[in-house]
This record gives structure tokens, sequence and C-alpha cells, in this order.
């Protein structure tokens, strides 16, 4: 089964029943929008979608936490949706998405107040987004910000307040930051506190102002900027170019972008050259396989894998998830308390390896027919299905009889290869492992079903 790899917080909490009251998944924009003028509330949408069962499972456990009771029911009506559907559709382009596994956090006019991208199994990250999209109640909506460009309004505050407002959005603010970048002087790129506004606004690497940036600001400044902000500040920055590069380079099919995308990715893991070039090659294939070159993703993945990850052991990534630990952990306690490092010790850099193995295997599934690269997409999930038995053992991880997804691709892999029997066994596994998590998944049912019919 295919596992997303960016944008899913892991997070593992005990389940425990609903506590987010979903109205029917059929209910219309129109609908949610009258029940939220009349309750005086706002609106919760979770979009969601066929791609990725587990992120699904995820989800269900954030949303069933206690802790979002007394805020949702107070404050939102809530509807959790497949884009798949009809209705998923309708508000998909509503509110302009282009992929599932997002949530929406608006007013009942449509207004757009906050927007979370991926799912957690940690109720806390959905209180606290919840509570992002309250505070904005009473700041200037993004329409609003929209009117006033469309009728000319250009004045250096209105355009870094309405830059900043698209990315809380979540929106891309390239154009805009040009155009705020095009009316600023040379001498103003001098200034510590506006390359930083320029750096966490997230500017493209192609984009005029990165380059300008690049030739006028001096290198020590911009070196001076990483020094003197917390890490998580330094690492969302870095996400942010990397993010907005990537999205662009697919969007325009642009081969170089993407490159320059994968070599600043590669840029940020120095002096860890090893660690460097497997960023730098994940994010080339993640570019092969976004813009569906297949031929190009299936050569690349081979290599990759082969010749990384297939080298490692279970010790080398317990050593790469202890220096992790040690580089990061930081003294102050209200820090360390945020959300985003909270989300960094527990997804530790060994569990993202394990992960791409078992996804990487999957897309051969989906793309191949051959018998040797469909082995060789066997001996990737199995070693996937190693190392997360070996990496979790002791730990009180809540997969006890091993990773459903990951006992799903061994499965079909072994299935596509004419081992029906052996297949049936593993994917028995799979939906054994899946209720002993109690993340029971009704496509890993169905699928065994299908085996043991044949029809698979």
């Amino acid at each position: 089964m295919k596992l997303l790899l960016l944008g899913v917080t892991l997070l593992f909490a005990s389940p425990c029943f609903a506590q987010i009251s979903f109205l029917d998944s059929a209910t219309t924009w129109e609908q949610l929008s009258r029940l939220a003028k009349k309750e005086k509330k706002l609106i919760f949408i979770h979009i969601e979608g066929r791609g990725c069962d587990q992120c699904n499972d995820v989800a269900t456990q954030g949303f069933s936490s206690p802790v979002l009771k007394e805020r949702f029911q107070k404050n939102f009506v809530s509807t959790r949706v497949r884009i798949e559907s009809k209705n998923g559709k309708q508000l998909a382009e509503k509110f302009g998405l282009s992929h599932p596994l997002v949530s929406l956090f608006v007013n009942a006019d449509g207004n757009l107040l906050n927007r979370f991208n991926g799912s957690s199994s940690s109720g806390e990250v959905y209180l606290q987004q919840a509570d992002i999209a309250i505070g904005r109640l009473k700041s200037k909506p993004l329409e609003a910000f929209e009117k006033e460009y469309a009728a000319g309004e250009r004045s250096s505050q209105f355009m870094r307040d309405y830059i900043t407002r698209q990315l809380e959005m979540g929106k891309p603010a390239d154009k805009l930051l040009d155009e705020y970048a095009g009316r600023l002087n040379l001498d103003s790129l001098q200034n510590f506190q506006l390359i930083k506004f320029i750096y966490q606004s997230g500017p493209t690497l192609d984009s005029r102002i990165y380059k300008v940036i690049q030739a006028a600001t001096p290198h020590k400044l911009i070196d001076s900027l990483y020094k003197n902000i917390p890490y998580p500040e330094a690492v969302a920055i870095n996400n942010a170019i990397i993010g907005n590069s990537f999205h662009k380079a697919v969007q325009t099919k642009n081969q170089d972008l993407a490159y320059q995308t994968a070599n600043f990715t590669q840029g940020t893991f120095k002096p860890n050259f090893t660690l460097g070039n497997i960023a730098f090659q994940r994010s080339m294939l993640r570019y092969s396989l976004a813009v569906r070159d297949t031929m190009s993703y299936m050569q690349q993945v081979s290599q990759f894998l082969n010749y990384t990850h297939m080298l490692m052991s279970v010790d080398s990534l317990k050593r790469m998830d202890a220096d992790h630990v040690r580089r990061f952990t930081i003294a102050n306690d209200s820090v360390r308390k945020s959300m985003m490092l909270k989300t960094i010790q527990f997804a530790p850099p060994s569990h993202y390896f394990h992960m791409e193995m078992n996804e990487h295997a999957w897309h051969f599934y989906e793309m191949s027919d051959k018998k040797g690269e469909l082995e060789k997409a066997l001996m990737w999930s199995k070693r996937s299905l190693e190392w997360f038995d070996e990496l979790t053992k002791g730990t009180n991880h809540p997969m006890t009889l091993g990773n459903p997804a990951y006992l799903d691709t061994y499965a079909h892999l072994l299935y596509k290869l004419g081992q029906k029997e052996e297949a049936i066994e593993w994917q028995t596994k799979a939906v054994e492992a899946g209720k002993a998590a109690k993340q029971r998944s009704p496509n890993i049912e169905e699928a065994l079903v299908k085996m043991k019919a044949g029809t698979l």
C-alpha cells in the first residue's frame, strides 16, 4: 500500500470514541453555510482520498481525541469527505484544492481562516490549528486583501501584510513577493529584517528576488540569519523555499528548477555528505514521479535503493536516529514543547527510510508487470518489513504484529508474481496486524477476499 512521505505527521495516540461530530459526507457547501450561520459557528472541512488509507486512519485517531470535543462542538460545524466523491470534488473546486489530505477552517461565508496539510493522530495538532483559525476571526480576511490589491493598493506595508496572509492560508505568494521586492532599492537588501521576511516567505529558487538577494546581499548577512534564529525557524525557511520551488518545477515541468531544488535540499544537510546525497536523489525521484516520467523514475529508484538503502543496516539507522536527537535537542523548554519539535522527535530519520522502501515497492507493483522488476520490489518490501520490526521492537509501538500497509505491499507483490498461497498468508497477516493496532482498513480486508477468489 502506498504511503505519502510528505505532509503526514505520524504521532500515535490511544484510540477512543470519536469526539468530533461529523455531518454526513454528502452535506453540501450551501447546507454547511446555512447551518453555520444559524448556529453562529465556523466550518471545519477535512478532505481525504483513497491514495493513503493509513493517512486516513491516522486522522481518525486524531479526531477521536477527547481534547477536541468541547472546542469543536462549541465553535465548528464539521464534515469529512473524500475528494473522489461528487461533493468532495465540489468542495475541492470551491477552495482551489488539487489534492486530498487537507483540513480547512472557514467562516460561513467561505472565507478561509486556516489550512492544515496532512494528517495527525495527535488531537493537540488539530486543537492548535482550530485555535489559530478562531484567533484570526478579527483579522482582515484574505478576500479583503484581494479586493484592495485589485483596486491598485501597493503600499509596502500592505504588500507585506498581503503576502503574510496569503502564506498563512497555505497559498504560494511568489508573484506577490517578486512584485513587492521589485519596488525595493538595492540598499534595502542589506537589511537583516527585510531579508528575513523575504526568506520566510519562501521565494522560489528561480524567482527574481531570490536571484537578486544572492547577487546583492552579503553572504555574511544571509549566514547570520540562519545562525541567529531558532532551529525550527531555520528549518521552516528552508522547507518553504524547497516546497514552493518543487511545486513550481512540477507545475511547469521545469527539470532545471527541479535540479536546483534538489541541489539546494542537498546543501541543507552539510556537512553530512551521505544524507545530503540521499536527499538530492529523493528530490529528483519525487519530481520524476510527480510529472509521471515513469521510465526515468523506475531507472532512478532502482539505483537509488540498491546503492543506499539496501547497503544500510538497522544499526546504522539507529545511530542516525541517535545523532538526530543529540543535534536537535534544544534546552529551552518552551521551544522544546512546540508542536514542530514534537513532530521531529516522533519522526526520526529511520522512519522515512522504511516508509519510502515500502512506497517505491508499491509504485513498482502499480507500474510494472515484469518479473525482474517485481522481484526487486519484493526485496525492497521485505527489507521495509524487517526494518520496521527491528526499529519498533521494545518501543510500545501500537503495531505489535507489524505494519499493515507494509504487509499489504508484500502480499500484493507475491500475488502479482503468481505466488497466490503465500500472498494470501501475508495478506491475512496484514488484516490481523491492522486489527491488533486498531487501524482496520477496508481496502486491505477487501484485497484478501479478492486474493482468495483469484480476482485481484
